[in-house]
């Protein structure tokens, strides 16, 4: 009888450890969903050269590092967008991309094609990027892009 009582917690204890397991990568897709609902929302905000909603969706420290090595904070690339310096014609996720979280940190990274009028310069470039998303309260906020190009 007592045998069978330890038998019967160990199944017990077993079989709740991998329910939480499975909530636990449940949630984990959840959350790589939901970064790169995040990181979509983001290309087509800049796209459309929405400068208010792609301020809402960036840290007030970001740093935006570009192909050529620029070096841009929140407030120079929100001013490029506002001017419409930069004027994005494409941006397409083409090959890899790779999302993973880590508690309240979001890493989305890639190849993708970039068309953008940079001041009257039409520039058709492929980069490999990299995004760094946190999540502020219940929102995602990109914290981070770096892009290198790829030829």
């Amino acid at each position: 009888m007592k045998f069978n009582l330890i038998i019967l917690v160990a199944a017990y204890v077993f079989l709740t450890g991998c329910d939480e397991k499975k909530s636990t990568m449940e949630n984990k897709n959840d959350a790589e969903r939901e970064v790169l609902a995040a990181h979509e929302k983001r290309r087509l905000a800049t796209l459309s050269g929405d400068a208010d909603a792609v301020a809402s969706m960036m840290t007030e420290d970001l740093t935006f590092t570009h192909a050529n090595a620029v070096v841009e904070s929140k407030a120079q690339f929100i001013e490029a967008l506002e001017t419409r310096r930069l004027q994005y014609q494409a941006i397409t996720d083409e090959k890899d991309i790779a999302v993973r979280v880590h508690g309240g940190t979001g890493v989305v990274s890639g190849i993708c094609r970039i068309l953008v009028d940079a001041s009257g310069t039409m520039i058709d470039i492929r980069v490999e990027f990299t995004e760094l998303w946190v999540r502020e309260q219940d929102t995602w906020k990109m914290m981070l892009w770096h892009a290198t190009e790829v030829r």
